[in-house]
This record gives C-alpha cells, sequence and structure tokens, in this order.
C-alpha cells in the first residue's frame, strides 16, 4: 500500500512507510467503598499521527513534485523536464506551520499498487503540528529524515452567555408562574365558608394566588373591617 500525506493542501515529495495513528482512551476507572471497580466511559481524546518523512537533496524518479509548485516556489526544475523542489522549501514549510499557532489541513491518501485509491482521513481534519527534528545521516547520503508528530485539532466551543443564561431563567421562572396563577384560577371557588382561624388574607393568598385582593374581597362581601370574619361566614371570591 502506498501512501501521499498532505500538510496544508501540500503533498510531500516522498510518503513514509508506516504511520501510525493513535487515539486516546479518556475513560475513568473508580473504586468505590465496598471493593467493586467501576468505568465512566468518556468521549475519546484527540487522535495523534507519527511518522516519517523523507525530504530528498538530490532527485529521484520515485519523488513527486506537482506541478502547481512551480507557481509559488523557488527554484521548480534542475533541467527544465523533471519537477524538483530544494529540501529546504519544505523545512521553512514545516517551521512556519509550528510557528503560525493554527492548525491547519491534514490529510492522507491510500492507494494500492495499481493506483486504485483506498479509504482517506476525514477531507476536513485539522491537525497542529506537535514536535518534528531534522536528521542528518551520513548513511543516508544528502537526504533529510524528518520525524514528525501531529495531533488532533479540536476548536473550543464557547459558553452561553452569562445574560442570556439569566434571561432564560428569568423566562423559566415567568412561565412557572402563569402555570401555578393558572393553576389557582382553574381550582377557584365561587365561594368559602369561614373556619377558626382563617384571616381573609390567608383566603385570598390560598384561593386567589395572591393575599394582597383581600381589600377587594372585603369590599365584594360588604365586609368594613377586613380582620373581622366571623366562623361560618361565606365569602364570595369573584
Amino acid at each position: 500500500m502506498a501512501y501521499t500525506i498532505y500538510l496544508s493542501g501540500i503533498p510531500m515529495p516522498v510518503a513514509p512507510s508506516k504511520i501510525e495513528m493513535k487515539v486516546k482512551n479518556q475513560n475513568t476507572t473508580l473504586n468505590l467503598i465496598n471493593g467493586d471497580e467501576i468505568n465512566i466511559i468518556k468521549p475519546p481524546g484527540l487522535t495523534k499521527f507519527s511518522f516519517e518523512l523523507m525530504i530528498p537533496q538530490v532527485k529521484y524518479p520515485f519523488a513527486a513534485y506537482p506541478d502547481y509548485w512551480t507557481t509559488f516556489l523557488r527554484n521548480p526544475t534542475t533541467d527544465g523536464s523533471e519537477q524538483f523542489i530544494e529540501a529546504q522549501v519544505y523545512l521553512e514549510l514545516f517551521e512556519i506551520l509550528k510557528k503560525s499557532l493554527k492548525p491547519f489541513q491534514f490529510k492522507i491518501e491510500r492507494s494500492r499498487p495499481d493506483n486504485i485509491k483506498l479509504f482517506d482521513t476525514q477531507v476536513d481534519m485539522l491537525v497542529t503540528l506537535e514536535e518534528y527534528s531534522i536528521i542528518e545521516d551520513a548513511a543516508n547520503g544528502f537526504d533529510l529524515t524528518i520525524p514528525m508528530r501531529l495531533k488532533q485539532y479540536r476548536p473550543y466551543l464557547k459558553e452561553t452567555e452569562p445574560i442570556e443564561l439569566k434571561k432564560s431563567i428569568s423566562d423559566s421562572a415567568s412561565a412557572a408562574d402563569k402555570t401555578n396563577s393558572n393553576k389557582v384560577n382553574s381550582n377557584k371557588p365561587k365561594t368559602y365558608t369561614v373556619k377558626k382561624g382563617d384571616t381573609l388574607w390567608g383566603i385570598c393568598k390560598k384561593y386567589l394566588g395572591d393575599g394582597s385582593k383581600y381589600p377587594e374581597i372585603a369590599k365584594l362581601n360588604g365586609i368594613k373591617n377586613p380582620n373581622l370574619i366571623r366562623i361560618g361566614q361565606v365569602i364570595r371570591l369573584g
């Protein structure tokens, strides 16, 4: 199986022979007082990618340099026949990706030896360049080896603004008050017979939902002194 690696939309000249993708598990294990062990399942962590890139310092027939590089890269050819891009250009790209403090697009294309494409990673996957090294080894001639670690980028979702939250709570409370008020009104009796210990304010609070309505009820029933009601007296409530 052959790979093509794209960093920020730019294909690498030689794909790595091996790519490691690690998906971190964030589950938590707890021990209860009775000795039982439980597992709390949490969403998976960020995916990590590890691989080594070969960056040629000389032209090879197996290295790929797409034509569109000629529009924005210096020294695009060596003899006018085949594309070749200096290793320094890729090193400058890696430095930009590391220092920009921004995520970039990462894509892996997989294909069989007969060039039939297999599955890709998510086309819109964003990553950050966590770490890379530049290795020069005489055993490899002039070519550079670049071990690289990438990490999936997941944007931070801002919390709801406090003012919106307060408004929501206020609206909920108002709705609850209206519901309670409607419930009181729907169950309101037309009259009430005074019992021992009753007060006009208490009767209005219980059956009308508002104790401050007692002057209105007193007037309706011809009660001159709202503080004086007698046991057995029938009070009209509306």
